[in-house]
């Protein structure tokens, strides 16, 4: 496996990949299939994001976000993730959770989609600047995560706007 976010091109077996990626469970990473390197998801090597603990700490009532299928949304793209929030009895709400580790849920209940705040902050400077629309910006972000076509991404259009709704 290769990281295309990290420094150095450094091929690693797969349990060493995802144990390099506890704290950056959002870089895109490769896998050499023989004849070319293919995309491969961190949660398809079984990482899972815990919320609510310090980062390599079990929680002891976890809550496993919307039927773990959770979506993340970042600069270099769409991520589907395994997401956990906390559920024990002293622990904060889910979206303060995510709030506390810098994603914007997409909806105050529930959430099962979430923006990083370096993205939002990306987006409001390109709509400023650049007169940039949120269809624009999720159709560029959509193809940055796959340009093919053939995947398209989990997320709706509308998450996107409502997200910027929020935030202007």
């Amino acid at each position: 496996y290769r990281c295309e976010d990290c420094v150095g091109v450094d091929l690693r077996c797969s349990s060493c990949i995802k144990a390099a990626h506890q704290l950056h469970p959002l870089h895109r990473l490769q896998k050499w299939n023989g004849e070319y390197f293919k995309c491969v998801t961190l949660k398809a090597l079984g990482l899972q994001i815990q919320l609510g603990h310090a980062p390599g700490q079990v929680c002891p009532n976890p809550h496993h976000a919307f039927n773990d299928d959770f979506i993340a949304m970042d600069s270099h793209g769409i991520h589907e993730v395994s997401l956990d929030f906390c559920d024990c009895t002293d622990a904060i709400t889910h979206i303060q959770q995510l709030l506390h580790i810098s994603w914007f849920p997409s909806m105050t209940a529930d959430p099962k989609t979430a923006a990083m705040f370096r993205l939002l902050e990306e987006f409001h400077i390109l709509s400023f600047e650049s007169k940039v629309l949120a269809y624009e910006f999720y159709n560029a972000l959509a193809q940055r995560t796959n340009n093919t076509g053939l995947a398209p991404a989990k997320v709706s259009k509308r998450v996107i706007s409502t997200i910027s709704t929020k935030l202007m």
